[in-house]
């Protein structure tokens, strides 16, 4: 990979080829591309150009060439050690279970992170057809510069074919050194992927059938006139429109917004999620022009009902009094007190936001307070109190047979937090209360896993931080939450049990600041008294972070988003009788 400033690549390819008479290898164009590993941990192309390589080797756990490969790729790893190369090994089989390939590393000794391509989209894009064959990328310009066998031990021809060597380590040696790989690249011997499931699901795909019912459940909901997407997806052509962005957000898992580990999809209430199949779909559709052969258009057909509350109509409505926004600035925490004027002590069991400026609205917090006024204490124990919005999070639900008191002659606390917009915004929110009509059996509890002591380096990009709280009582943990600002890129919750089992409940494997969600639990889950929840999360303050807004900095706890908070927000109820 040459890196002279004034001539393009493929100018200087060029002359190469011009001058020396030989025949260079073609650089392909991919497409930006986003897997998670089998640790449940997010990879980026992109955020990977300050490399001047990405390896790839293609693994299939039941080819004795890939496995056989894994040591090779080792003394390799070790070789280039101390250059910007990034080498990772890469299912290619569709496999989805991180579990079993978490186990086959260890069996296998495998030491590289294991990026698992689930929909088999990347490794098609990338042209890998063989196990065992690698791939070497250029992240910066989205190339693949190298495709074939790691080594003669694995290459495919004749004897005099395979000379010998590894030429893997002959291209990543030209590449390191600023020049190109050879042209002479033989194919891997290994065995062909099985694309076949991919396929089929590929060939019986129609418009109306298939993708319409796909995009309607799963994006026209903020896909639509007046929604807070940037486009309605209304009919066939305005989807033919947008295909390519499309195409460019399923690829990269930037939509839908907000995803969480896969295998915990079904535990929540209200995720956003799409399926491998479904992508797979999308995808295809695009890829073959996102053509319309069917006599009709779903979408256009599609009568869309603007419900203001997701939740139906609210037993209490609160007006939160006007906000004026300025164009610019920074915008300190407004906390607001609101009286409620309530008669009679009620219980909530659900809680709703309704933003006024969504461009403007960052975040809200609703705490209580009783007739005796606020109490510190009181507030700084509530977790996230009531609920909170943030952008994808306006529905706050408890579990069946609980609920949150408040008391006659109290009120709410609103923590409320503005980013600016270029230009003046008038924010008039409202918060939708919905109430039991029998006083539920247990209270709804809430607190933190938090840790205030942050200090991040400037330009580190893989910060860590964990904080843990402990529950005194048998208890039944009802919704987790994570919360960090812009350098927060990944977060986890495990639950670590008094017989000293661990276990994992919750995982985001790219936690994006813009789209917070708290995740209720469709069935709470039983923690024994005892029972320590870790929550970790991953801070990237590098200027391979597109979000970060001055990687120079040292990031330290603040309340401002350019400053980093670190919170594992959950709640719970207190079970009875010792279960």
């Amino acid at each position: 990979m040459l890196k002279l400033p004034n001539l393009s690549k493929a100018l200087v390819a060029g002359l190469l080829c011009a001058i020396a008479g030989a025949s260079a290898y073609a650089a392909e164009r991919i497409s930006d591309f986003s897997l998670v590993d089998a640790d449940g941990r997010f990879f980026q192309l992109s955020r990977h150009s300050n490399q001047d390589a990405v390896v790839l080797l293609a693994y299939d756990a039941n080819s004795r060439d890939a496995r056989r490969a894994i040591s090779d790729l080792r003394e390799i790893a070790e070789q280039f050690a101390d250059q910007a190369v990034a080498i990772a090994i890469m299912d290619v089989t569709g496999l989805t279970d991180k579990v079993a390939m978490r186990e086959e590393a260890t069996d296998e000794d495998i030491p590289f992170r294991i990026l698992m391509d689930e929909t088999q989209l990347v490794t098609a894009e990338l042209g890998i057809t063989l196990a065992a064959e690698v791939v070497v990328i250029d992240p910066e310009a989205r190339e693949v510069i190298y495709r074939g066998a790691l080594s003669s031990r694995y290459a495919d021809g004749s004897r005099s074919e395979r000379r010998a060597g590894s030429y893997l380590s002959e291209a990543l040696t030209a590449i390191v050194s600023g020049t190109e790989p050879s042209g002479n690249q033989l194919a891997s011997k290994g065995d062909e992927i099985d694309f076949s499931a991919k396929t089929a699901i590929e060939n019986s795909v129609s418009y109306a059938g298939d993708i319409a019912p796909i995009l309607e459940q799963r994006c026209v909901t903020c896909h639509q006139e007046g929604g807070i997407a940037p486009f309605a997806m209304n009919n066939h052509q305005m989807i033919q429109g947008w295909s390519p962005m499309i195409r460019e957000t399923l690829i990269t898992k930037r939509m839908p917004p907000g995803q969480i580990g896969s295998e915990y999809a079904d535990s929540f209430h209200g995720v956003n999620h799409i399926t491998v199949e479904e992508t797979q779909k999308l995808v295809s559709w695009i890829d073959n022009g996102s053509v319309n052969n069917d006599s009709s258009d779903p979408l256009a057909e599609l009568i869309v009902k603007t419900e203001k509350w997701i939740n139906g109509e609210p037993d209490l409505i609160i007006q939160i009094p006007a906000q004026q926004i300025p164009a610019t600035g920074v915008q300190d925490y407004r906390n607001l007190t609101i009286p409620l004027d309530l008669e009679e002590d009620v219980w909530v069991k659900a809680v709703e936001f309704e933003a006024g400026d969504p461009t403007v609205l960052h975040h809200i917090i609703a705490f209580s307070y009783g007739a005796d006024g606020l109490s510190q204490f009181g507030i700084l124990n509530q977790g996230i109190g009531l609920g909170a919005y943030a952008p994808g999070n306006e529905l706050n639900l408890y579990p069946e047979g609980s609920g949150y008191p408040l008391e006659a002659g109290g009120g709410l606390l609103l923590q409320m937090h503005y980013t600016t917009s270029g230009k003046e915004a008038v924010d008039a929110s409202e918060i939708g209360i919905y109430l039991w009509d029998e006083d539920p059996d247990k209270t709804i509890l809430g607190g933190s896993a938090a840790d205030l002591d942050i200090n991040i380096p400037p330009f580190e990009g893989n910060h860590e931080m964990v904080a843990s709280k402990k529950f005194r009582t048998d208890s039944y943990l009802t919704m987790l939450g994570p919360h960090m600002h812009y350098r927060g890129s990944d977060a986890n919750f495990k639950l670590k049990y008094p017989d000293g089992r661990i276990e994992e409940v919750l995982n985001v494997p790219n936690y994006q600041f813009n789209w917070q969600k708290t995740y209720d639990f469709k069935e709470p889950l039983f923690l024994p008294a005892g029972t320590e929840l870790v929550f970790r999360g991953t801070f990237d303050n590098s200027d391979m972070n597109p979000f970060n807004p001055d990687p120079s900095q040292t990031l330290t706890w603040g309340e401002q988003t350019w400053q980093e908070m670190f919170f594992g927000f959950f709640r719970y109820v207190e079970a009875e009788g010792g279960e």
